[in-house]
This record gives C-alpha cells, sequence and structure tokens, in this order.
C-alpha cells in the first residue's frame, strides 16, 4: 500500500531522540519493511537526506513559515514580560502552521495517491480530516495522549481551553480508525464520544534488533567507571510524571544500607538540574552517574550495564501513557522494578517478568531492588522471562497489525465517518 504519514507537532524532530521520535521512526521503517510506499511529513525534520536512508521512506520536512516563527518569538516575549509560562509553540502558532501543512500535505497526497492518511495526532493538527475529506481516502489517527489535558495539567496553560477541547473532540469523532495506545485512553476516547467500533488499542513496542539479551555492558561500566557495583539504571526525560524524585530518595536509601551501590540515570530534561543538585546536597556524586545525550541506538550497551531498570512512574489521576521504556527494558533482559499502575501493570507480571510496587511507595521500591541484590538467579529470570515476553510486541508486528486493521476499509471504502454531523454538534462556548 501507499501510505503517507503526517506530523505536524512543530515540538517533535524526526531525527530526535525522545520517545515520539522513536516511534515515529519505528514505525514508518517497520511499514517501509514490510513493503509499503511510506511519505512522510514532519514539521522539524535536522537532517532529511539520512533519515530517508535510515527508514527507507521519502521524507519531506514542513518548517513553520518566517511569519509564524516570527509570531511565535513574539508570543513569548510577551508571556516573559507577563511572567507567564512560555512555550516554544504557542496556540496560535500551531493552529496557523495548518495552513502550510495542509498545502504540503495536499501536494505530497497528489503525487503519492496514498491508500490511506495515517497521522500521529497533534494539539490543533487539523491537516488529516482535511484531507481525506478531499480525496475520499480513510484516515488512521494514531492517538498517543489527550493533548488538551496534558497540555493544561503538566505543561505551560492552554489560551481556549473550551475550544481546544471541541477541536480535539472533533478530530477524534471523525476519523475514520483511532489507535489507541492504552485501554484507558480508549476509554476516554469513548467518553469523548467516539464511536467504540471505530477504536483500537495498539501499545508501544520494541525493535529487537536494537534491544535484546546478548549486548556486553562491561564496556559502558568501564568508560563510566562502574567496576563490579550493583548497579540500578533509569532511562527516559527528566519530567515530573516519570517519578525519578522518588527513584532519587529510594536510592539514598539503598547507598545507606550498602555503598556498593550506583545508580545510572541516562537521560535528560528539565528536571536535570535539579536532580543534579539533590544528589550534590545529599554527597552522593560518586554514586549516582548522570549519563547525557545518548543516541537511541546506544541505549541498549547502558541497559546491558544495568543489573535492575526501574520505570517509578507516580500516582497520576490519568495513566494513559504506554511506557516505550518498559518494553525496551524488558526485551534487553534486564530485571524490571516498576510502579503498579496503568499498562504498566499489565505489561509486567509481578514475580513472573519483573517486580512491581505501589506508586509513591518508597519502601516497597527499595524492597525489590533489594530483593533482586540479593538473589542473582531470580534477577536472571526475570529478565528472561521478560525478553521473552517482549518477543511478540515488535514494531514490526505493530506495522502488520495496522494493516490489517485498515485493509478493509480501503477496499470496502466504508470507513467514511459522519462528516455531516459535524453541523449539528454544539458549538464551543469560549466564554
Amino acid at each position: 500500500m501507499k501510505v503517507l504519514y503526517l506530523c505536524s507537532d512543530a515540538s517533535i524532530d524526526l531525527t530526535g531522540q525522545k520517545g515520539a521520535s522513536i516511534h515515529i521512526r519505528s514505525l514508518v521503517r517497520a511499514l517501509a519493511d514490510l513493503g509499503h510506499e511510506v511519505t512522510v511529513l514532519c514539521t522539524q525534520v535536522s537532517s532529511p537526506t539520512s533519515i530517508e536512508a535510515e527508514l527507507h521512506a521519502k521524507v519531506r520536512p514542513v518548517p513553520l513559515t518566517g511569519w509564524n516563527q516570527g509570531l511565535a518569538r513574539a508570543v513569548r516575549a510577551g508571556d516573559r514580560f507577563l511572567r507567564k509560562p512560555t512555550r516554544k509553540f504557542p496556540d496560535a502558532v500551531r493552529a496557523l502552521h495548518n495552513l502550510r501543512f495542509f498545502r504540503a500535505a495536499t501536494d505530497a497526497a497528489r503525487k503519492l495517491h496514498p491508500d490511506f492518511i495515517y497521522e500521529r495526532y497533534s494539539l490543533w493538527g487539523t491537516v488529516g480530516l482535511r484531507l481525506v475529506k478531499d480525496r475520499s481516502i480513510p484516515l488512521v489517527l494514531e492517538v498517543n495522549a489527550p493533548l488538551t489535558y496534558e497540555q493544561q495539567r503538566y505543561r505551560a496553560s492552554l489560551t481556549c481551553p473550551p475550544l481546544a477541547r471541541w477541536v480535539e473532540r472533533r478530530i477524534w469523532r471523525k476519523a475514520g480508525l483511532l489507535l489507541a495506545v492504552s485501554e484507558p485512553l480508549r476509554s476516554q476516547l469513548q467518553r469523548a464520544g467516539v464511536q467504540p467500533e471505530r477504536i483500537r488499542v495498539l501499545p508501544n513496542a520494541v525493535n529487537p534488533g536494537l534491544f535484546h539479551a546478548g549486548l556486553d555492558g562491561q564496556p559502558v561500566r568501564e568508560r563510566l567507571k562502574l567496576g563490579g557495583r550493583f548497579v540500578v539504571g533509569f532511562v527516559g526525560t527528566f519530567k515530573g510524571w516519570h517519578g525519578v524524585e522518588l527513584l532519587l530518595a529510594a536510592f539514598g536509601d539503598l547507598h545507606r544500607a550498602d555503598p556498593s551501590t550506583q545508580l545510572l540515570l541516562v537521560g535528560d530534561g528539565p528536571l536535570r538540574p535539579r536532580f543534579e543538585e539533590e544528589v550534590r546536597e545529599a554527597g552522593l556524586q560518586d554514586a549516582v552517574t548522570f549519563a547525557r545525550g545518548v543516541a537511541h541506538q546506544d541505549v541498549p550497551h547502558y541497559l546491558a550495564a544495568m543489573d535492575v531498570a526501574v520505570a517509578p512512574y507516580p500516582a497520576l489521576d490519568e495513566f494513559y501513557f504506554s511506557p516505550l521504556k518498559v518494553f525496551e527494558y524488558m526485551a534487553a533482559s534486564r530485571a524490571v522494578v516498576a510502579s503498579r499502575t496503568g499498562q504498566v501493570a499489565e505489561v509486567v507480571v509481578d514475580g513472573v517478568t519483573g517486580l512491581l510496587y505501589e506508586p509513591g511507595d518508597r519502601a516497597g521500591l527499595v524492597n525489590c531492588i533489594q530483593r533482586l541484590q540479593k538473589d542473582a538467579v531470580l534477577r536472571h529470570e526475570l529478565g528472561r522471562k521478560a525478553s521473552a515476553a517482549c518477543s511478540v510486541r515488535t514494531w514490526s508486528q505493530n506495522a502488520a497489525q495496522i494493516i490489517d486493521w485498515v485493509e478493509p476499509l480501503v477496499n470496502r471504502n466504508a470507513w467514511l465517518p459522519r462528516l455531516a454531523e459535524a453541523d449539528d454538534e454544539v458549538q464551543p462556548s469560549v466564554s
């Protein structure tokens, strides 16, 4: 099939190292490896030529226009003057970018003649719906998060929340097929009025060519001077919903009980300076290693240097994530310790493919790690079973599943959402 992949989110660099970038690249490459012809449109692409060779797909960058970049700078300057939280890509910039992105997507569709559009849902992103309406082909919308909720809960506030929610729900209701990354997210989509039969759940996956049990962690241990220490590790972005604060506190307890333990933190993010300061204040500089700027293809070697890999998610009101790190921990045959929350508790079977503790339970986290430190046989057995469990969670299988779901819609042309219902929807209140 011919697939036009859209991602209008200016905060996602196709060639970047964050989870969203990895997700896009992994799925596009998997579709291409299955023999499908894929053209990718992304707002931010740092190295379009090299990424085409990696993905076996055509890549077309659609950057913000000069005037829209100027608008973004002006809004950020105004926010700073008013002492408001600043955002690199304000709502007006995202909404106006639809104009340029739609023209580029229309041109790409005219050249490719895609069988369907695959769009990663972006805040204010309406291009996919407009394009499939013009071309009468299916729209597959991948939803990784309820972005209006996430924006208000974790980031700077929205310009007009009622309008943002209305636009979001309209996009969700009119896509031909929605792919939710978790069951809690499926429930949110249904509560928003999406017909249940148009929703499928497809969690994140892993690349078994990168993450597997046969890697040697000794070179990383030698380079970071970890020696023969018992290494507790974490991979991810240093943001509030990843729970690194709890991990640091728990490690302090571990280190007091056994000074030979070492904490390896792989990643970066806005909270890193604060965590580094906490480590200095606790006198743990020699016991905590911050490994920053690690490319995704190098992460497996860092995982191989860990004895235990931790996913310390806190208790959240809404845990709708599909944690990429957990799949990669498991595929790399690490002994996983994770909080019992959301999809994590579905993926990690306590005592079989990892150990679970209650979110926020510092003593529970310490106990799990100490149990694995004392029992090497259990540690290796959990890692072995975790790796086996991930053998069915690959990007190739995800890509094949997507094609299976969309093929009947392409063949029957029975996907069309009831576009006329848009006129009957209640308009949003912006008061």
